[in-house]
């Protein structure tokens, strides 16, 4: 718009997105994960899964562990940060994650998963949020509540294969 009409103009951005995906649908057992093989509770973090994610934030680190992702370190900033598992239960259940700072502050709505998620009516299965980060902050998926997850030995692939995170620089 030129101040009096709509006029074809040249993109003028030059700029890309600065962003990190992991979670390329890979196929490994949780229990070779971080947690193991043992009970999952209402403050276990959670991980993903990726032989190779992909992160061009500049001054952003990706830390894992024998391939299973379990934080992110962002430089100040803001991003859009959004996080989706999908867990094994052994009886009908639920389990409600966050995204979490290193001193388990949360960060983000908390995504729900679950038969019974009857509790967090309206709430989706993706932990989603803008986050305004004033200084290099370390960021993890962490479990805030749960009922009838199955152990780490039982989840087998299904985390690995379903486990998502994707972070988008603003600013």
């Amino acid at each position: 718009y030129d101040g009096t009409n709509w006029t074809p103009s040249n993109d003028s951005s030059s700029s890309s997105i600065e962003f990190i995906y992991i979670g390329h649908g890979e196929s490994n057992a949780y229990s070779n994960s971080p947690h193991g093989s043992g009970n999952i509770t209402s403050s276990s973090d959670l991980y993903v899964y990726d032989t190779s994610p992909t992160n061009t934030i500049t001054g952003a680190t990706i830390s894992s562990t024998n391939n299973w992702v379990s934080s992110i370190t962002l430089p100040s900033g803001n991003y859009i940060v959004s996080g989706q598992t999908r867990l094994e239960f052994s009886s009908s259940g639920y389990a409600a994650y966050a995204f979490y700072d290193s001193s388990n502050n949360v960060l983000s709505q908390m995504g729900v998963i679950g038969t019974n998620r009857s509790t967090y009516g309206g709430a989706g299965d993706l932990a989603y949020s803008i986050i305004e980060l004033s200084s290099q902050t370390t960021i993890k998926l962490r479990i805030q509540a749960m009922n009838g997850l199955d152990t780490g030995a039982n989840q087998g692939n299904t985390p690995s294969e379903h486990g998502i995170i994707i972070i988008e620089k603003l600013s």
